[in-house]
């Protein structure tokens, strides 16, 4: 199990709402604060402290416990005044890490240069995935590594390779990939340079989304 953090989400709107439910289901300790108090009191039995306030005050993020928190979302919407006087807010409290959400470019590097540690664009980066997954529908068994252009995810071995180690394979050069992980009918471990690829195998791989997608697409030529 993951160790249980302490996570205060600023702004109660869709995005920060659904961010509070999801971490209560991973058993984080989530503090759930907004200016709104049909919004706080939408999540009041789902997460562990819920509070009415105006996160631009110092003096009431205190008071929730702002400077125990391991992570704080700004997950305020429209108003980007008070989404940049909040990251500010927080790093000066001393959070350890403090995660923001961006409406434009611009805003993204005003809270850049406050202090956030990562800026994150929830819309637009959810409207790429959907795109994406049209395009490419394998995309669904793959996720992408934060901050780089790697996916890691579960595929199925191609035909050439089974019966094979992934020295013979030459693997990493042959592939432009690596083995994580094998999975072999409900069995997982970490493969050596001699392990054999069965057909049945499930293999947890790692690469660069191009390349990933030219192994997808070679399924269609076997």
């Amino acid at each position: 199990m993951a160790e249980k953090k302490m996570v205060l989400v600023v702004g109660l709107g869709r995005f920060g709402a659904a961010l509070c439910e999801r971490l209560a289901v991973l058993k984080q300790y989530v503090v759930a604060v907004d200016r709104v108090r049909a919004r706080v009191e939408a999540l009041a039995d789902d997460v562990d402290l819920t509070a009415q306030l105006d996160a631009t005050d110092e003096e009431a993020l205190i008071k929730v416990g702002a400077r125990e928190a391991d992570v704080a979302v700004v997950a305020i919407g429209e108003n980007t005044e008070a989404s940049i006087l909040t990251t500010a807010i927080l790093r000066e409290l001393g959070v350890p890490y403090v995660m923001a959400r961006a409406q434009t470019a611009l805003h993204a590097r005003v809270l850049a240069r406050v202090g956030a540690h990562r800026v994150i664009f929830p819309e637009r980066d959810m409207g790429m995935r959907v795109a994406d997954h049209f395009v490419f529908p394998w995309l669904s068994q793959f996720s992408q590594v934060p901050g780089s252009e790697l996916l890691v995810g579960k595929t199925a071995p191609r035909k050439e390779m089974v019966g094979k180690s992934l020295m013979d394979l030459n693997f990493r050069n042959e592939y432009n990939a690596v083995v994580l992980l094998v999975d072999r009918q409900g069995e997982q471990f970490i493969p050596r340079a001699d392990t054999i690829i069965e057909a049945t195998d499930q293999l947890f791989i790692s690469g660069r989304s191009d390349e990933i997608n030219e192994w997808i697409n070679s399924f269609k030529e076997n």
